[in-house]
């Protein structure tokens, strides 16, 4: 309570690192950027670092000793060259390393920035990885050199701060010794739409790979039997269940399988398909869609 005061009188800006990124003051096409710039020197119009700041964070400036609280810590860091020697990363790796990288450059360059037009005391890092990624110029899983505190995720779990983990141990595709759910984008990676390739309507949802389509049912089937649960115990409030897909055409099939849809006949008509997760269905059995919760 004697620094309550202290904390009344702080300013706090919170904001995105993308904010950090220099922008056009003056949209220009190319034919009339050359025509105003004529045979000058290059015309400027993008914003000023300063500009910058004065956009991002108005209410700090003039201030220093600025405290600098990281969320997701894990994607600010200052990207080592390449070493001749290293493995190049190839496919999607490199395609994901070179966007943490570009997101890490845009991050800290804009945090050196606000250091050097206002002063930064000091940097505090929340990071649930605070490890480098890979691609980053370091070996992956190489913890931060300044992590002050490690607090592992099994002391998390126990506390029940974080979401408790589902690891599959068995399932009901046959073969292998490792069940498939534990990997389960490894097998089914190559039969799943690419990103750019293709539109999700000219696909059919109920052509899912038969190990994904296993898959949602068995989580499903656990996720049943804990909505029952808790509806007899008087929780209104129903369990959740989250599917993460690799890009929009997947989750736009996913999202059919699990809730429904109208499929289009050749005759013009159409005809609805039930989800096959009948608590997540958006149609009744007369077709009728559900009202929004």
């Amino acid at each position: 309570t004697d620094m309550l005061d202290d904390l009344k009188r702080a300013r706090i800006v919170i904001t995105n690192y993308h904010a950090f990124r220099l922008r056009e003051l003056v949209q220009l096409s190319r034919g009339t950027r050359s025509l105003l710039q004529g045979r000058g020197g290059a015309l400027v119009t993008i914003e000023t670092e300063g500009e910058m700041l004065k956009r991002v964070m108005p209410e700090l400036m003039g201030m220093r000793d600025i405290m600098v609280i990281d969320d997701e810590a894990h994607h600010c860091y200052r990207e080592r060259p390449k070493d001749d020697g290293e493995e190049a990363l190839k496919g999607d790796d490199r395609k994901e390393a070179e966007k943490n990288n570009e997101a890490a450059r845009l991050w800290i360059t804009g945090l050196e920035t606000v250091n050097r037009k206002l002063g930064i005391a000091q940097v505090i890092d929340l990071s649930a990885t605070p490890f480098f990624l890979r691609g980053s110029g370091y070996a992956e899983g190489t913890l931060f050199p300044w992590t002050m505190s490690d607090f592992s995720l099994m002391d998390a779990i126990e506390c029940g701060i974080v979401k408790l983990p589902r690891v599959p141990v068995a399932d009901n595709i046959p073969g292998g010794e490792m069940p498939r759910f534990r990997n389960l984008w490894a097998h089914i990676g190559k039969s799943m739409p690419k990103k750019g390739r293709g539109k999700a309507k000219n696909l059919d949802p109920l052509s899912l790979p038969v190990e994904l389509q296993t898959a949602l049912e068995a989580l499903y089937g656990h996720y049943a039997k804990t909505f029952e649960l808790w509806q007899t115990a008087g929780i209104r409030v129903p369990p959740c269940f989250i599917i993460v897909c690799n890009n929009t055409s997947t989750s736009k099939l996913v999202y059919d399988y699990v809730s429904g849809f109208y499929r289009e006949n050749v005759d013009g008509s159409s005809s609805l398909q039930h989800g096959r997760l009948p608590l997540f269905r958006n149609f009744d059995e007369h077709g009728n869609p559900y009202p929004r919760p």
